[in-house]
């Protein structure tokens, strides 16, 4: 996977690279456990929102055929998305509404920070899962993470790449 690199938004250069593919190392728990390897990936998503009639055009994205519009709201927050999702390897991950999963964030007690992601096992030699964030932005109506169907992050990979399968638990 290539270097997203910099785009140009107007006349502002953002620098993207913070959305570069990396590789995240769960270390195993414990003596004669393994650990795995998970590499990440991101969408346009998570720094661009839905595209409405009225955006300015020269704020209009498109990637792989889609067309957004830049949310400097949503970059701002894209750089802490690595970290975040490190911070998560050894937390839980929750179960969203649909088939993806979520991890969650509550900057500073403002409005919950919703990170969705997919994750499969990997058909790569270099890694043992693939994660694919597919969007991340702010969910001021998520109900509290108390509430939300969750599976530690180490399981779900572990799952993942024994090819078990993942059920939600009920809540």
């Amino acid at each position: 996977m290539a270097s997203r690199g910099s785009i140009i938004i107007g006349e502002v250069e953002y620098d993207c690279s913070h959305l570069d593919p990396f590789m995240v190392e769960l270390r195993p728990h414990s003596e004669g456990t393994r650990g795995y390897r998970v590499l990440v990936s991101f969408s346009c998503h998570t720094f661009t929102r839905e595209a409405k009639e009225d955006d300015p055009p020269e704020f209009i994205y498109e990637e792989g055929g889609e067309v957004r519009c830049f949310c400097q709201d949503r970059y701002l927050a894209s750089k802490g998305l690595k970290a975040m999702i490190h911070y998560h390897c050894n937390g839980r991950a929750y179960f969203s509404e649909k088939r993806n999963f979520m991890l969650i964030e509550q900057p500073l007690g403002g409005p919950p920070y919703a990170v969705f992601f997919n994750v499969e096992r990997a058909k790569l030699k270099s890694a043992d899962a693939v994660m694919f964030v597919a969007s991340a932005y702010e969910k001021p109506n998520l109900p509290a993470k108390s509430r939300l169907p969750s599976i530690t992050f180490r399981t779900l990979i572990h799952k993942t790449v024994r090819g078990e399968k993942i059920s939600k638990p009920k809540k």
